[in-house]
């Protein structure tokens, strides 16, 4: 199945994306040479700059009707946000592997799922199946306090909780205090890494299993935990995921850059796209008995918590990618909390940046963090990499115990 998608895929860039035309026939390839995985190497790789200095003229396919298409704005974890359009039929399939995960890891349908995010993330109105009481869902903003979150977790009552790591962290910190009447069966993260430490607390708190999923904008869920905890089941029916060092694929159990291939999203096909990850194959067979192949995802910083002046603590999520909402002309940013007092925004824009982006971001930082807040922008030609060769774009200086 993956090979037959992946050769359609190939075949529909080279005929209706005028970037991946050009790209093979400057590569020496036609369609037709690529018949199976092996044969991607062929492929030159592509990555986020090629693809957002390029118009969406050059991008999206040629024969896709842009008003049943999706525009999905990327969080710019790497410092580079971009927009991926994504054909309806690759977004209902999206959900179904979502919904594949959640099925396989216990999710009941009756079950109610909090999920605790961004608010401009969240749909305005409830689905006619969950009208119909099923597969409900409940909304709780990473904005609001601590304390207001729990209030509205105890009174959801939810079986399952999914969240970014960070933000349930917090949480878990303030539900220690309070500890009565919110008891998920299931907790699900997403967006940032997972590391052991946090892990470890939502558990110990929670009394629940921690179900971690590998996602992006650019090609949805890609893999995820089963309750094996072995590794993470990767969605070969929806993208191709190579593990590539100096160009070439590493062994199993050895490190590598993750390279991935989408063979859903026709709208917009991203093909050896450079995702910005580091992983491991596994080549062992999950002892949960499921055949979807394995893989580890290399720890990393997950981000580091800001603090506001009142002391709240802010999850770096905040800024993936609020509040450069109209990031157009910003290339790159960091955002540095030298002290608590103040915040330095480390900038790389493009020729005719509009400054008044930069007046309403410090007005919306100033509103979350605080009227005392100093926000100090910096214009630079480029934003320096960390020696890890990441490009963190949040970067707490102080002290913060979560």
């Amino acid at each position: 199945m993956q090979e037959k998608r992946l050769r359609a895929i190939i075949k529909h860039a080279y005929e209706n994306v005028p970037f991946y035309h050009r790209k093979f026939d400057k590569a020496g390839i036609k369609p037709d040479d690529v018949k199976s995985v092996a044969d991607l190497a062929k492929v030159p790789l592509t990555t986020k700059s090629e693809i957002q200095a390029s118009s969406l003229e050059d991008i999206v396919a040629r024969n896709v009707n842009m008003n049943r298409c999706v525009k999905r704005t990327t969080s710019g974890s790497t410092g580079m946000p971009l927009t991926v359009i994504i054909n309806k039929e690759a977004m209902d399939f999206w959900e179904a592997l979502w919904l594949r995960a959640y099925l396989e890891n216990g999710l009941r349908l009756r079950d109610i799922m909090v999920v605790v995010g961004e608010t401009r993330s969240f749909p305005r109105n409830r689905s006619w199946i969950q009208r119909l009481r099923v597969m409900r869902r409940k909304y709780v903003s990473i904005l609001d306090e601590a304390e207001r979150q729990l209030v509205l977790l105890k009174k959801y009552k939810p079986e399952v909780i999914r969240g970014f790591p960070s933000s349930l962290a917090i949480l878990a910190m303030a539900y220690k205090q309070n500890a009565d009447g919110v008891k998920p069966r299931l907790i699900f993260t997403i967006a940032e890494l997972l590391d052991n430490g946090t892990r470890k607390l939502l558990s110990s708190v929670f009394k629940a299993d921690i179900l971690d999923n590998y996602a992006s904008s650019e090609f949805s869920l890609s893999a995820w935990e089963c309750r094996e905890h072995m590794g993470y089941h990767m969605n070969v029916d929806s993208v191709i995921m190579e593990f590539v060092n100096n160009g070439e694929a590493v062994a199993p159990g050895e490190r590598g850059e993750i390279i991935c291939t989408g063979v859903v999203n026709q709208a917009m096909p991203l093909i050896r796209y450079r995702i910005g990850d580091v992983g491991i194959p596994i080549e062992e067979q999950c002892s949960c008995g499921r055949t979807l192949p394995l893989m580890k995802i290399v720890e990393g910083r997950t981000g580091d918590f800001l603090m506001a002046m009142d002391g709240r603590i802010i999850p770096p999520t905040v800024f993936f990618p609020y509040p450069f909402e109209n990031y157009e002309g910003i290339r790159q940013f960091k955002v540095i909390q030298e002290k608590k007092d103040k915040l330095t925004i480390q900038l790389a824009l493009k020729e005719g940046f509009d400054t008044q982006v930069l007046e309403k971001a410090e007005k919306e930082i100033r509103r979350l963090f605080g009227e005392g807040m100093h926000v100090e922008f910096q214009i630079l030609e480029k934003i320096h990499r960390d020696p890890s060769r990441k490009l963190r774009k949040v970067i707490s200086r102080i002290p913060i115990s979560i």
